[in-house]
């Protein structure tokens, strides 16, 4: 129910485009926490995710002395515009990737833990490709294809009739998007731990996108620790951020 509710009015607020949107604005916010231990975090939010739930999540991690780094990113990561939303899942990438790489030069973590909630488990399996020195993963309801999750999920109906309009096809959207789909990149969690987060009644990312991605992983032999929530799309995310134990230590 939360789930339709949430697709209705974003639907509703989301139709208005920003025109000057260019993909060097696609990160909005860059934040790091130093920590008390050699232990690094990094979250790669949701889309249309401002702060809340992230801020109190990468807080809880900071108690526990861990570092914590992520970026917000524009709302218009994804937009009525395949080349457009390639190339800002490019420059996220290569910017998260600079900094990664900044922030581990002269320091040895003993853990880095990338986080990917929802759509961020795009930008996650981007990043893995160009930096794979990481140790374990977790993945909160994520697909395995972002042109078939968007084409399919109620929150992105409206995405996928103006690419209608265009007479755009969802297999050709998955062939221009194929860099962007997380089941390409699953080769690089190959034995290392990933715990993944299912909605076994998510309406954004369909319950069947998420075990194609469970079983992707599983072909790639990572080391999987999955467990399913009741719970829809967001009150999953809610849960894992404020109440779950998001990370071993």
């Amino acid at each position: 129910m939360i789930d339709q509710l949430a697709a209705r009015y974003y639907q509703k607020k989301q139709i208005r485009l920003d025109p000057r949107y260019k993909p060097s604005d696609s990160i909005v916010t860059r934040t790091y926490l130093p920590g008390q231990s050699d232990s690094l975090v990094v979250i790669f939010p949701g889309w249309h995710t401002h702060k809340f739930p992230i801020d109190i999540l990468a807080k809880r991690l900071n108690k526990r002395g861990w570092s914590v780094f992520w970026c917000e990113l524009h709302d218009q990561i994804l937009e009525p515009d395949d080349k457009t939303v390639v190339a800002s899942f490019m420059h996220v990438r290569d910017e998260i990737v600079s900094e990664l790489r900044r922030l581990t030069t002269g320091r040895l973590y003993r853990k880095i833990h990338f986080i990917g909630i929802s759509l961020g488990t795009v930008t996650m399996t981007l990043v893995v490709e160009k930096f794979p020195h990481f140790t374990e993963a977790s993945i909160v309801v994520g697909g395995d294809n972002l042109a078939v999750d968007m084409w399919h999920g109620i929150r992105t109906l409206y995405l996928r009739d103006e690419f209608k309009k265009q007479k755009i096809s969802v297999k050709k959207l998955a062939l221009d998007w194929k860099e962007e789909a997380p089941k390409n990149h699953v080769q690089r969690f190959e034995r290392k731990r990933v715990n993944l987060i299912m909605s076994q009644t998510d309406k954004f990312i369909l319950p069947k996108y998420q075990k194609a991605l469970k079983h992707s992983l599983e072909v790639a032999r990572a080391d999987i620790i999955a467990k399913q929530r009741r719970t829809g799309h967001i009150l999953t995310i809610l849960r894992y951020c404020l109440i779950d134990k998001p990370v071993n230590t």
